[in-house]
């Protein structure tokens, strides 16, 4: 009868461990034994070589309750640390986080012409000066599938280049690129999730109507990542009043019909437009305007976020991690 590699039974226990002490926190031998079934001597050893490895720290001990004092344990959150990057036209904004999402650096590097040299050196510097960087998530204004650049206006340079298998070339450190979109939709999800299992994001960038969805709480983004509200048929009239009056366009119908659109094709329970210089002052109009058009039963939820960059980073770090 064949057996289970005994080292592939710790490393299983051993993330089992990493798992419920990132969901718990400060947790004792005791309580790990009891709530992952394993032997008290098991996760002993298993957290002795945590704690010499620097990953897990000692807490000190307890309440006593008559027998002796438990010690208890916590993730180090400087051992893990996640990079997080934004390319964006003229510049790529990236900062440094620990496990408990507490920035450890951060800073913009300017630039005229974009390259994926520049990009490749500032993940290389970075990971030259912190041995503990574990992943690195980078977003991008292009259409990404499967890691492949399949359209980028802002960035023509990508097209074509599949840079997934490019940054494993470049480096150890497991690196993943895709649409900021998606980022940004997926933070935005963790904020709403708990009141809504489908959501819309819509943001008015320099580049056009971004967004995306997540369909019973599930990132979508579509056979080959071209779901996106840019490319719908109707958009081009819109954008090019707005690049003749980008300060005084009435975006409320344009608003209203997106929001119309995604109500009769994916019913999702909300959708939340980030704020925008002509958004001030037009939600309610939004509102009023799609209850006149929707049924009541199916109205979504419609919200104004100025969270931009709060949920752009949640979701560069939802991905990091995920993939460390």
């Amino acid at each position: 009868m064949k057996t289970e590699d005994p080292v592939s039974i710790k490393q299983i226990n051993t993330d089992r461990i990493r798992t419920f002490m990132e969901q718990e926190g400060s947790v004792s031998k005791s309580q790990i034994a009891r709530q992952l079934g394993l032997s008290f001597p098991t996760v002993t050893r298993l957290l002795e070589e945590l704690c010499s490895g620097g990953e897990v720290l000692t807490q000190g001990t307890g309440t006593s309750t008559g027998g002796r004092c438990a010690c208890y344990y916590q993730l180090n959150p400087d051992y893990r640390l996640y990079l997080l990057i934004q390319v964006e036209e003229g510049r790529m904004r990236w900062i440094l986080k620990n496990l408990d999402e507490e920035p450890m650096e951060q800073a913009e590097v300017s630039f005229q012409v974009f390259s994926l040299e520049k990009l490749d050196r500032l993940i290389l510097d970075i990971a030259g000066r912190h041995q503990r960087l574990k992943a690195a998530a980078v977003g991008i204004a292009a259409l990404v599938s499967r890691g492949m650049v399949e359209e980028s206006e802002a960035f023509p340079c990508l097209h074509g280049i599949n840079l997934i298998e490019h940054f494993k070339s470049v480096t150890p450190v497991p690196v993943v690129l895709d649409n900021d979109m998606n980022y940004l939709t997926m933070g935005c999800w963790n904020s709403y999730r708990f009141r809504a299992n489908s959501l819309i994001t819509l943001y008015m960038g320099s580049c056009g109507m971004g967004g995306g969805m997540v369909i019973d709480n599930r990132l979508w983004a579509g056979t080959s990542g071209f779901c996106e509200p840019a490319f719908l048929p109707f958009m081009e009239p819109y954008w090019e009043e707005l690049r003749r009056n980008p300060r005084t366009m009435d975006v409320t119908e344009l608003y209203i019909r997106l929001i119309q659109i995604y109500t009769f094709t994916v019913n999702p329970a909300m959708i939340v437009l980030y704020r925008h210089p002509l958004l001030e002052g037009k939600l309610d109009h939004i509102r009023r305007g799609c209850a006149g058009l929707i049924p009541a039963k199916a109205l979504p939820a419609i919200e104004l976020s100025n969270s931009y960059q709060e949920d752009y980073e949640n979701g560069l770090f939802a991905v990091a991690r995920r993939h460390s």
